[in-house]
């Protein structure tokens, strides 16, 4: 949780409050999961869930939610993607995500599920370390090779 803003911290906390009663599991990933789990700062500009397509109206009854549609991505799609700006963090959540990957779409689903501490007693579900290293590696772009040193380092 190194260098994470409060903002970042409190728009967390709201996560993990309405997905409480979500039936499938859910993770933060990417570069906030990161900041979790690293031993030095990293800058995080949004937040991105994955969670389970059962549990959408959980997320679609959020005030301002706006759903998005597909931008013709070639590397990632989701099902199901929507933004919400919370405290000024805008925070993406994601149903059915999927990568390219060699030419075939794949599911992303982590298998593992840590709860790491956003302050206060709180705490919200990441990939552990290894996995989410993998996940980063699968991703491939620049920035995602570059949390990888972070997470490592």
């Amino acid at each position: 949780m190194v260098g994470l803003s409060l903002a970042h911290r409190d728009a967390l906390a709201m996560i993990a409050g309405a997905l409480r009663e979500a039936t499938e599991p859910w993770w933060i990933i990417a570069g906030t999961a990161v900041a979790l789990h690293a031993r030095v700062p990293v800058v995080v500009d949004d937040i991105d869930v994955l969670i389970g397509m059962v549990d959408v109206p959980l997320v679609t009854a959020m005030p301002g939610l706006r759903i998005r549609g597909s931008d013709g991505d070639d590397l990632f799609r989701s099902h199901f993607y929507a933004a919400l700006e919370v405290g000024g963090v805008e925070v993406e959540f994601m149903a059915g995500f999927e990568l390219c990957h060699d030419g075939c779409w794949e599911p992303v689903w982590p298998r593992s599920r840590v709860m790491l501490d956003i302050g206060d007693g709180r705490s919200v579900p990441v990939p552990d370390r290894d996995e989410l290293a993998a996940m980063l590696a699968r991703f491939g772009r620049d920035k995602d090779l570059a949390r990888i040193a972070l997470l490592n380092g």
